[in-house]
């Protein structure tokens, strides 16, 4: 199961990996104003308007589960399911699986402004982490929150693992979450760029290439072009979500991070990015703040760190057996082996 927003499309790689059928969901998401900043009024007033929409599917959900009974569920935050499980509406154990789940760790940065925008937001992934057990993707290793809550490294994709990163072929490669910050990049470019720029953003209707000038090239988005790209170029600039700046981390490019307008998560991403040494945070398209950045120690301990995944991950379905096994009464099922192999995937 999928969530499905009508401001976004599934990426092509996305709708590659999966052998089996994908049912779709109806779930909430942003609006954002003039494709920039988030639009709060407009975001609420379509998860209200809609709301019709997503009790379909939450019906959807429980006849997949009852249709498919599997051993274990795997919810990448999508709310409806989390949602779905807090009502009571399965007894499967789900794992659930985000970054943000990072939030309440001691060691994840806090601002000191926006504090409305920041409980909202962790009030919205505690909804929406109603699990058995909390996988949270961090940048860096951390201790255990709580008995319900642990920490892992980023899951990146194998398209990505194999590649080698050490080229650099003198691109900046930019990944834009919205299009409307093309004309500041542009803008920028013109008065002060050196070097060819490749941008990647979602804009329906737009050809598969096309040439800005002043060295701006802007591509349809596609991943494993983006990938390729990334992986010779000399740095790399984008919104700042964790899963782009995570990528970049892989391949040793020094990041840029543009937190999109109004969007508090990528704020924190951001700050926490840079915190750990793996780029630069700022308010604006300014590529000459990735003058002086390369590769270091803070890239090096990534690596390692992404290297634990599937030993982190077997021991988060191990812990998460166990779980369900106490509170069943008995001694837990002590391993990562599920019983008929059925897993679910949100």
């Amino acid at each position: 199961m999928a969530g499905a927003h009508p401001n976004r499309s599934w990426p092509d790689f996305f709708e590659r990996g999966f052998e089996v059928p994908v049912t779709p969901l109806r779930s909430p998401g942003f609006v954002y104003r003039a494709q920039r900043r988030v639009n709060v009024t407009a975001t609420l007033w379509q998860l209200i308007s809609r709301m019709g929409a997503y009790r379909r599917s939450l019906r959807t959900v429980g006849e997949v589960l009852g249709k498919t009974q599997p051993d274990l569920l795997i919810n990448f935050l999508e709310p409806l399911v989390g949602w779905h499980h807090q009502r009571g509406g399965t007894d499967v154990p789900v794992l659930a699986v985000g970054h943000q789940y990072m939030l309440n760790h001691p060691d994840y940065p806090r601002l000191p402004t926006m504090r409305s925008a920041q409980w909202a937001l962790r009030r919205f992934v505690a909804a929406s982490g109603g699990a058995t057990l909390r996988y949270a993707l961090s940048f860096y290793e951390a201790k255990p929150m709580d008995d319900r809550t642990v920490v892992g490294p980023p899951l990146l994709r194998d398209d990505l693992l194999r590649l080698e990163g050490r080229r650099n072929e003198g691109h900046v490669l930019v990944y834009l979450l919205n299009a409307g910050y093309l004309r500041e990049l542009v803008a920028w470019q013109s008065r002060f760029g050196d070097g060819p720029v490749h941008v990647f953003c979602e804009r329906p209707g737009a050809p598969e290439e096309e040439v800005l000038g002043n060295g701006v090239v802007v591509h349809r988005l596609h991943a494993g072009r983006f990938l390729r790209m990334m992986a010779t170029a000399r740095a790399v600039v984008c919104s700042a979500g964790f899963e782009s700046l995570s990528e970049a981390a892989w391949l040793g490019k020094p990041a840029l991070a543009v937190p999109v307008e109004g969007h508090i998560e990528q704020l924190l991403n951001a700050m926490d990015m840079e915190q750990t040494g793996l780029g630069v945070a700022s308010s604006q398209f300014d590529l000459s703040r990735l003058t002086g950045l390369e590769a270091g120690q803070p890239h090096e301990r990534f690596r390692r760190w992404v290297g634990e995944s599937d030993a982190r991950l077997d021991q988060a379905v191990s812990r998460i057996l166990s779980l369900v096994g106490r509170e069943a009464g008995g001694e837990g099922l002590g391993g990562p082996e599920l019983a008929s192999g059925r897993l679910l995937q949100t």
